[in-house]
């Protein structure tokens, strides 16, 4: 049964006036709906038997009908209040169902019958109603508080249905926010965990040149790399970007390279026309890239040429960087990729769980490929449902 204490921010439960909400605590749509409907079809099945059949017993008046059917909400109600204490003990809210309720029902027949038949006796009241003995009517009595009895029980199970099932939602939509939350927070760390390690790969290239003494060439490298990350901290905030925009960045940090290896880099690039605007979290690339002039070009004394690829196979985006080369392999892992690779791996599993992921390893014509596979939006962790 629905906690009192679980928040609605989910807007799962309407908002109400303090007057209702002290009336009904907790679940108030479920409560007036099961509450009022069940009573509703109680007074419009008793209206309809008397109006088609209009046997003795069930000619009663109108207003009849319309009492009874009050004096059992405002019980039900009662017993809606009596389960609300208990809340989430299911033990609790059966032992009121079976055990109090038989008491509420008896009260309710005796009460309507009390003011119904005013003054006269209970009994004789039944009797002159019902056109039956008086040594009847208390027989009468208990068969009409077990049909209460039996009703009464079956809006406490229709309402705990409702309201476990309220509750599922809710915790469910917190389940939900918490998971996006997490995975939010997940990204942003390993995020900010490539700035620093472009950055760090970045001085050491300024190195490079401060120590052969190509100073122009430094200055411009600094220049280039202070406009490159304050391009990548200005849209720090923008975790998914498109695909153009991604290998834009990219192609901004190989003319970055190219100050440091004016002769050796070369690059290419290649999108598929209907991939470019395809989301996908910013920076996913960097990583490969860096790995290609570290290991390709820095580690080379010929031309070495990078190309970037974004092409659509099926209904997945395969984004591929290949560089010339040969990498050792040692087992099924390429040697000399550490912090990138993983950061890479860590982001697509925390955004996409098992449908994405990242293939890395020797190609064909002496070259090194890096391939990272992302599902289209319909398909994020569609593995994870049956």
């Amino acid at each position: 049964m629905a906690s009192r204490f679980i928040p609605h921010p989910d807007n799962l439960t309407p908002q109400v006036s303090p007057f209702w909400h002290h009336l009904f605590p907790v679940n108030i749509d479920l409560a007036l709906k099961s509450i009022f409907g069940v009573w509703a079809a109680y007074l419009l099945v008793n209206i309809l038997r008397a109006a088609m059949w209009g046997a003795p017993d069930h000619s009663h008046p109108f207003v009849d009908y319309i009492v009874t059917a009050a004096i059992s909400v405002s019980v039900t109600w009662l017993l809606y209040r009596l389960l609300v204490q208990v809340e989430q003990r299911t033990a609790f809210a059966v032992f009121i169902l079976v055990v109090p309720t038989v008491f509420l029902a008896l009260a309710t027949v005796y009460l309507t019958n009390f003011i119904l038949g005013y003054p006269r006796s209970i009994m004789e009241n039944i009797s002159a109603v019902h056109h039956i003995p008086l040594d009847q009517a208390l027989s009468h009595f208990f068969d009409t508080a077990f049909v209460h009895y039996l009703i009464f029980l079956g809006w406490g199970g229709i309402y705990l249905a409702m309201a476990n099932n309220r509750s599922r939602q809710i915790a469910l939509v917190h389940s939900r926010n918490l998971e996006r939350l997490t995975r939010e927070s997940e990204m942003r760390a390993l995020r900010y965990q490539l700035n620093p390690h472009f950055l760090f790969n970045a001085l050491n290239s300024v190195s490079s040149l401060i120590i052969d003494k190509k100073n122009d060439p430094a200055e411009r490298l600094v220049d280039a790399i202070s406009d490159y990350m304050r391009s990548v901290l200005n849209d720090d905030k923008e975790d998914m970007i498109s695909v153009e925009q991604e290998i834009a960045q990219q192609i901004r940090y190989l003319e970055i390279e190219q100050v440091r290896f004016p002769c050796r880099l070369r690059f290419t690039v290649d999108i598929d026309q209907d991939v470019r605007d395809w989301k996908i979290p910013a920076l996913i690339l960097q990583p490969l890239i860096e790995n290609a002039v570290k290991h390709g070009v820095a580690q080379s004394s010929v031309p070495v040429r990078i190309a970037i690829k974004a092409i659509r196979d099926a209904d997945r985006l395969k984004l591929v960087v290949t560089n010339d080369g040969r990498v050792q392999m040692s087992g099924s892992k390429v040697k000399g990729t550490g912090t990138g690779l993983a950061n890479i791996r860590e982001r697509l599993a925390a955004i996409y769980g098992p449908a994405a992921g990242l293939f890395t390893g020797n190609g064909p014509d002496e070259t090194v490929s890096a391939t990272i596979i992302i599902p289209d939006e319909q398909q994020i962790f569609g593995d994870y449902w049956l």
